[in-house]
């Protein structure tokens, strides 16, 4: 019972589904999947034996929402809702994640990134970037960079070769030049691992060649695939062309706020797009911005813990340093990791995994002295 109940969990976490039936069935739909997760989530911890509490993310958590509440001039059952679910998700979500494995989620990301691919093929649209179940090609394009960081903790050379060619085809088809970026970082750095990765951009070959015949069958229509074409061929591309709908330029737009209240921010949904502005499209921006310099500099401190750990265990888990490069340098991008559930998960996962390593380092540690003596 409990595996099934950790599998429909993970499944509308990861998969996106409440957001995707808001759009596909309207909001009731949207909105009880919504509450269904949270409900869902909180019976698992209900049930499940309890562990160490994530100090970090309720931290962090608790002082971005207080900390924002007070400029805050929406409504208040909005903001409330919002505070009481995200710290529900992390009490029961952290429990939740001590208990996904490798594979698990690997598989969830798979599917998520499947999704993509039967957009492009059975829903063809004219702007020629599809999203699958995450609604945004560049959230999209986050699912595809993190699933692929993934497979160099698999195992199996089948399911890397696979989860390569797949994770790939499917993020090129979301356009996500963030994307492109930490692909081409993450198998610069799989080289430290072999020399043999060297072959993965002979296989980035073979898959443009592929997106080439979908874009000949179904017509992907895209400026961005035009320009990586002429790239390719040699054909003079604007810088002007390439650096269009920058987010350093969205960024600059809300510098002016940040330094007219720097310590205790402009107030909650300010900088995220919930009072129906603009959004600031960088998640540090945005803590900075809505709650100011203390959550911003807690949650500095916790993607340093990440980063610090998951380079010192690189040896014993190569993708965790991988995946915490597609989580942090995608939150430049993105402001939505308080109510995108896949994205604060997919931080909390990174977390226990370090833990994890770090109290078995410990034990083996101890048991050398220990068997020394």
């Amino acid at each position: 019972m409990m595996k099934i109940l950790r599998y429909i969990c993970l499944a509308l976490i990861m998969l996106n589904l409440p957001a995707t039936a808001l759009v596909a069935f309207g909001g009731t739909a949207g909105s009880v999947l919504s509450y269904l997760t949270i409900l869902l989530l909180a019976f698992y911890y209900f049930l499940e034996k309890k562990t160490e509490p994530n100090w970090w993310l309720l931290a962090i958590a608790i002082l971005y929402f207080t900390i924002s509440s007070l400029q805050y001039s929406g409504s208040f059952t909005f903001y409330g809702l919002d505070f009481i679910k995200y710290l529900i998700f992390v009490i029961c979500g952290y429990e939740l994640a001590k208990r996904v494995t490798a594979n698990e989620l690997y598989v969830f990301l798979f599917i998520g990134a499947l999704s993509i691919g039967l957009e492009a093929l059975l829903l063809t649209n004219d702007f020629g970037r599809y999203s699958g179940f995450y609604l945004n090609p560049n959230v999209a394009g986050f699912i595809c960079i993190y699933g692929y960081s993934f497979i160099y903790g698999l195992k199996s050379t089948t399911l890397k070769l696979i989860g390569q060619f797949l994770f790939t085809l499917m993020g090129l088809l979301t356009f996500s030049r963030t994307f492109i970026v930490i692909w081409i970082l993450i198998n610069l750095i799989s080289l430290k691992i072999s020399v043999k990765n060297i072959r993965i951009f002979g296989i980035g070959f073979l898959i443009f060649s592929t997106l080439l015949v979908i874009d000949e069958t179904v017509g992907l229509n895209n400026p961005r695939f035009e320009q990586l074409k002429n790239i390719v061929n040699n054909e003079n591309v604007s810088t002007q062309e390439i650096s269009e709908d920058s987010r350093t330029a969205t960024w600059a737009k809300f510098y002016d706020q940040v330094l007219e209240s720097p310590f205790f921010g402009n107030g909650y949904g300010t900088f995220s797009g919930k009072l129906g502005v603009l959004g600031a499209h960088n998640t540090y921006l945005m803590i900075l911005g809505e709650a100011g310099i203390i959550p911003f500099a807690l949650f500095l401190g916790y993607i340093g813990f990440l980063f610090y750990w998951s380079y010192h265990f690189f040896k014993q888990s190569p993708n965790l340093i991988m995946q915490t490069i597609s989580l942090s340098v995608f939150l430049l991008a993105n402001h939505n990791f308080f109510t995108f559930y896949y994205m604060s998960f997919s931080a909390i996962w990174i977390q226990y995994q370090i833990i994890k390593l770090k109290k078995e380092t410990a034990n083996e540690t101890k048991y050398l002295k220990y068997d020394s003596v």
